[in-house]
Formats: C-alpha cells, sequence, structure tokens
C-alpha cells in the first residue's frame, strides 16, 4: 500500500526521512499499525520505543493524524488504511 507520511518530533529523524518534510512510503499491510512497524524496522530500540508500547500498541505518546484527522481510539493499531492516505507520526514524549 502507498501512503505519504511524515514524521515530527523526533531529534534525528529515521533513515529516509532527512531533509525531507514527508515521504512515499510503500508497506505490506493495510493498518496504521503495519505501517509503523514497517517504518521502525530498522530504528534503535529507544526510537521504537517512542512509536510502539508495547507489539500491537501505539505508544500513548504518539499523536497520530490520518488525513488530517487526529486519532485516538485506543485500537488506533489496527485502523484501516487506503491508498493515498497522507499519515503524521507526532513524537511527543511526556
Amino acid at each position: 500500500m502507498k501512503v505519504t507520511v511524515k514524521i515530527v518530533g523526533l531529534s534525528e529523524p529515521p533513515a529516509g526521512f532527512e531533509r525531507l518534510k514527508e515521504v512515499f512510503a510503500d508497506f505490506p499491510g493495510n493498518s496504521l499499525g503495519e505501517l509503523i512497524e514497517h517504518l521502525i524496522s530498522g530504528m534503535d530500540v529507544e526510537t521504537k520505543e517512542l512509536f510502539l508500547l508495547e507489539p500491537g500498541k501505539l505508544s500513548p505518546d504518539l499523536v497520530t493524524i490520518v488525513n488530517g484527522i487526529a486519532v485516538s481510539d485506543s485500537n488506533r493499531f489496527h485502523l484501516r488504511l487506503n491508498e493515498g492516505d497522507r499519515i503524521e507520526l507526532i513524537s511527543s514524549p511526556g
């Protein structure tokens, strides 16, 4: 699935996001959680913890916006995405 992703709030942007406000991501799957797992697969453990609280559960400190709408549902890991969606991931560690 192809979506546009913007990551905000990290001291160092992940590989592929340097100097870019947003990137196109083509990932296997169709949920927000599968997208995030794909994005963090090459990150160090400390950075991964900014996105996932535990396997299958997004961090409560991660603000997720899909097509301009904030998604705060406790089950947002399984939120179904559509081709062409625009996702913003904002890390705001408390």
